[in-house]
């Protein structure tokens, strides 16, 4: 009789666990530091004792912590900062604070605090592109892959033909390129760099280029992203005319 109501209560706190953790939000998996467990400060658990397994001990931990006051269960990351795949957020790039009246600061000084520069958050910018040597460049923080050129250097296209101009391009064997909406568009500008305000790794000019998303007030305009100083903004479709850089959705 013991050894069954041992086994059923295994048998329980197993499927309570795997229920939690099938449970876990996905903002509650990024975050933190690099290569650490940190409090995740939900009733989710991975790998909540950090002894780099999952399993029923993991789901113990979390019992202890719900019902006899246990340490907090941890939620271990990776070199990424993140849980698993890719983080939703890269860092901005900026490294530098400033006073008031655009001195350069120590950013743990007390003057104007809490700049960007003083907060390593998001994706870091060393080793976040790889040039895949065919034209292409892969963000590891995003998942997304670019075309490393300006797709029209030699001229300007106006936002109908920079949509036409990526739906038709073949590049590096793929031809599921498209152009970026804003948020995409903005993810790669670097703004601790100027003119242009983007990683060496990409060929760019420190002009301005469309993004595949209008706005929501004014249906014949589209935003666009200046790569001179990392400016968004918005263009007429029609009598405006910008640069190009495609991307496509990996795999």
């Amino acid at each position: 009789m013991k050894k069954l109501l041992t086994a059923s209560l295994i048998a329980n706190i197993i499927l309570l666990s795997f229920s939690l953790w099938q449970q876990v939000p996905p903002a509650a998996e990024a975050g933190g530091s690099d290569g650490a467990c940190v409090d995740d400060h939900t009733l989710y658990s991975i790998d909540g004792n950090a002894d780099g397994a999952v399993d029923v001990t993991d789901a113990l931990h979390l019992l202890s912590w719900l019902f006899i006051g246990g340490s907090k269960p941890l939620i271990c990351l990776d070199s990424n900062g993140s849980a698993g795949g890719p983080s939703a957020l890269p860092d901005t790039g900026q490294t530098t604070c400033y006073s008031q009246s655009g001195d350069v600061v120590d950013c743990a000084s007390d003057t104007c605090a809490g700049q960007d520069g003083r907060y390593a958050t998001g994706c870091s910018s060393d080793g976040r592109f790889i040039d895949n040597g065919d034209g292409t460049v892969t963000d590891n923080c995003t998942g997304l892959m670019w075309q490393k050129v300006t797709g029209n250097r030699e001229r300007g296209l106006d936002w109908c033909s920079a949509l036409d101009y990526c739906e038709s391009l073949e590049l590096a064997g793929h031809n599921d390129w498209r152009l970026p909406n804003l948020r995409e568009l903005q993810s790669i500008v670097d703004y601790g760099r100027i003119g242009p305000s983007i990683d060496p790794v990409f060929d760019s000019a420190p002009f301005i280029y469309w993004s595949s998303t209008s706005l929501a007030n004014g249906p014949g305009l589209a935003w666009d992203v200046s790569f001179s100083d990392g400016l968004v903004s918005w263009g007429s479709n029609v009598s405006f005319i910008h640069l190009v850089r495609a991307v496509r959705t990996e795999p």
